[in-house]
């Protein structure tokens, strides 16, 4: 024993000699870093450099200090609290309390803290000294006190209710906890107030006025009633409108209800309102479960008074008479329950076809319109034959014009909006339409129908749809107030009301019989006049004819020119002779169906977009072509179109001969030099000379306006006599003085004394030389001279 202590005491010797000698080799710190460093990087050291850098902490170390903060700081801390206390990375403290929390179910991570059971629990006791205090707390109000989440709230204290925490959550609302003596303490107080109320209470003033929590308040108002405890039921729900009602004051009100209701055979729901009951409508349904009731808009009514109204409107109807059923109801039904009833009943008696109702309370039986209607048919009579011979059947009417504007963009494009065309003569045009031979335009009369129907059935189902497509021209017959004043000396005991609704009812269809009977009357007047009317078609097959041909002639003498002076002279024979052979094919097209003018030259581009609006689709396609054509710039294209449009109308178009043309050119310049001859107006003698020249020279008539007279002047230079050129020039070159003086005139007045004299000097001397050289320029016709070529 004593060489075994002997032996301890020499390796102690030995230790402490090693331990105060000098070491022979050390490490410097750098060395030391950079070993720790390259077992780092090769992983076989995991060690985390604290923030001063002066020492290195393991992630056990790290673990151990958070467990101990954690313990400390009494089962919450912060993590950002943590970073400060071990002084590491941020990063590397909410690792581990990751780690820690997922290996540890006692400590929870919420909202960046650290939360163990042991915090948990005391809380709890914390919250049940508050409960137990002041007998109920919400979460809300520990969320903000504790500064912790609803949810992690609720369901950590929910597992300590009645270990720690000595109270109950409310089901109904999760966000209450209150104890067993609170909610005894409440439903004394529901039981006692409720038990004193004698009349319909609303819920929510109650709420207000004792400070009741209202989901509880609700459960424990069911429980007292669904118990018996409590007399009465809540009417609404658990809503603000909800209404405790007694059920002493229920009997009394369910006893004046029935007894209302046997005597009267109806209920109002605002009577019931005024008896408290919110809702009458289900509360009528609930008590009258089986019986037969009506609900109108503000009341219901038993089955004994609709049976007494639909017996009163049969018998109206069956006898032909009228009914105001308003009279056989009770006065404090409104106007609007009384129409809905009588619907209701019209249609129960399935007689919306053998009587209507007006003024929404009256039922007219259809027997007694048709014999309103009845009382108009001699006043018909007379008044469609006196139409017929006083006033000729119009065309277009003023409505009509004011309508046209809208119909004209689907038809056409911009108009010219510049003035009407000046007078026929002034621009040279002639006052004969000569030619009628017999090769002439030949017009074949045909009604408009659609060609290519296979049978009778197909007609007129297209002339239906046709008349549904386009309005009717209609005649007036009696405005509303003559109506009115017509019924009224004839029905008897009728409200004025009645009587107004039935006039304005009867308005359209004594219109459209009236329409038909003036029909009936025109045609049998124009029937017995066959031979005016077939003389009036050859009259209408003459000017047909005259008019194409001269628009064919004046087209070809419109050739002769360049390309712009052409053109304006097919613009003006497009306002001028070619609108007048379209409205003669629009009145030809509208006499068919009783639409014609004395004048067709009197209809306007809106008279002509108003008769397209009257035409069946199979004619209105052409026809609208021919009116846009009028508005273009070739005459080519009008005649193209006016061939297509007299196809779909059935007339027949023939050209004339030479022969025929050679009588057209005489007649046209006949006429032209019997209108020189009477004239003295310097600018239509020029311009009538100028035209006269042209045909003398071309062989060809020509159509122009005075603005193209200089043209035509200078297409006479190498035509005519030097000499007699240079005449027209002059006489052309004063002609535009004397005009710009008048315009000078016109457009200043009386001006300055000493102006208007010089200007009137100058205007006397210019027409003075005019008149002496009118005769001269007129002779050139009158009295022409031989030059190149003479007319055939």
């Amino acid at each position: 024993m004593a060489a075994a202590w002997e032996e301890i005491r020499q390796l102690a010797a030995d230790f402490q000699r090693a331990q105060f000698a000098e070491v022979a080799h050390r490490l410097s710190e750098r060395n030391c870093i950079e070993i720790v460093t390259k077992l780092i990087a090769e992983k076989q050291l995991e060690v985390v450099h604290t923030l001063d850098g002066k020492e290195y902490v393991t992630p056990a170390q790290i673990s151990k200090e958070i467990r101990d903060e954690l313990h400390v700081s009494g089962g919450r801390v912060n993590i950002v609290d943590l970073q400060q206390v071990i002084n590491v990375d941020l990063l590397h403290i909410e690792n581990r309390a990751n780690d820690i929390v997922k290996s540890e179910k006692g400590i929870q991570l919420v909202l960046g803290q650290l939360i163990n059971e042991s915090y948990l629990d005391q809380l709890a006791e914390e919250i049940n000294d508050k409960l137990q205090e002041t007998g109920q707390v919400t979460i809300s109000e520990l969320c903000k006190a504790y500064d912790l989440p609803g949810d992690f709230l609720l369901q950590a204290l929910s597992r300590r209710l009645g270990r720690i925490i000595h109270g109950q959550l409310d089901q109904e609302n999760r966000g209450v906890i209150f104890t067993e003596a609170f909610v005894s303490r409440h439903r004394a107080r529901i039981r006692g107030l409720f038990t004193a109320i004698t009349r319909p209470t609303p819920v929510s003033s109650l709420i207000t006025r004792y400070g009741f929590q209202e989901h509880l308040l609700y459960s424990l108002l069911e429980e007292l009633v669904n118990a018996g405890r409590l007399k009465g039921t809540v009417v609404g729900g658990r809503q603000d409108k909800a209404v405790f009602v007694p059920d002493i004051y229920s009997r009394t009100q369910n006893k004046w209800v029935d007894s209302f209701f046997k005597q009267n055979g109806y209920l109002e729901f605002d009577a019931l309102y005024r008896l408290g009951i919110p809702d009458p409508a289900g509360y009528i349904k609930k008590r009258y479960k089986s019986a037969q009731l009506l609900f109108l808009r503000a009341a219901c009514v038993g089955q004994e008074i609709v049976d007494q109204v639909e017996a009163s409107v049969e018998e109206a109807i069956s006898s032909g008479n009228w009914i105001d059923v308003a009279t056989l109801l009770p006065s404090s039904l409104s106007v609007e329950d009384v129409g809905i009833l009588l619907q209701q009943v019209m249609r129960s008696l399935n007689k919306s076809s053998s009587a209507l109702v007006f003024s929404d309370t009256i039922a007219v039986s259809e027997k007694f319109l048709s014999s309103c209607a009845d009382l108009f048919s001699d006043l018909m009579q007379q008044k469609a034959e006196k139409e017929i011979k006083n006033n000729p059947v119009n065309l277009i009417t003023e409505e009509d014009l004011k309508q046209a504007s809208s119909l004209e963009n689907s038809y056409a494009n911009k108009k010219d909006k510049k003035d009407e065309r000046r007078k026929k003569a002034a621009e040279g045009s002639g006052s004969v339409r000569g030619g009628g031979g017999g090769n002439a335009r030949e017009i074949k009369i045909k009604k408009t129908k659609k060609k290519g129907r296979k049978d009778a059935d197909s007609d007129e189902e297209s002339q239906g749809t046709a008349t549904g497509r386009n309005k009717k021209l209609e005649f007036s017959f009696m405005s509303q107030e003559e109506i009115e004043d017509v019924l009224k000396t004839r029905v008897q005991d009728c409200p004025e009301e009645l009587i107004t609704e039935i006039a304005e009812h009867l308005r359209r269809p004594l219109t459209k019989t009236y329409q038909e009977v003036v029909r009936s009357v025109f045609t049998s007047s124009t029937s017995s006049s066959g031979a005016n009317r077939r003389q009036a078609m050859k009259d209408l097959q003459e000017e047909f004819s005259n008019l194409y041909n001269n628009i064919r002639l004046f087209e070809k003498g419109a050739k002769h020119f360049t390309d712009d002076t052409q053109t304006n002279l097919a613009k003006h024979l497009l306002k001028t002779l070619c609108t007048d052979i379209t409205n003669l094919v629009f009145n030809f097209l509208a006499s068919e169906s009783m639409m014609t003018t004395e004048n067709y030259s009197t209809i306007t581009s809106e008279g002509r977009i108003k008769i397209l609006g009257k035409l069946p689709e199979d004619t209105k396609g052409p026809l609208t072509k021919l009116h846009t054509s009028l508005n273009g710039k070739s005459i080519e294209d009008f005649l193209s179109c006016l061939d297509s449009a007299v196809d779909i109308c059935g007339v027949m178009v023939k050209k004339g001969d030479k022969k025929k043309e050679r009588q057209v050119l005489f007649q046209h310049r006949q006429a032209l030099i019997e209108q020189l001859k009477v004239t003295e107006d310097p600018a239509l003698v020029l311009h009538l000379t100028s035209v006269l020249l042209f045909q003398f020279s071309t062989h060809c008539m020509l159509h122009a306006p005075g603005r193209s007279v200089p043209q035509i002047i200078n297409f006479l230079s190498g035509k005519i006599p030097e000499d007699q050129y240079l005449l027209l020039v002059k006489y052309h070159g004063l002609v535009v003085k004397q005009l710009t003086s008048q315009t000078k005139k016109t457009e200043h007045g009386d001006g300055d004394t000493k102006d208007n004299m010089e200007e009137e000097e100058g205007a006397e001397s210019i027409r003075k030389e005019l008149q002496e050289i009118t005769t001269s320029i007129k002779d050139l016709v009158l009295r022409p001279r031989k030059f190149s070529g003479t007319e055939e």
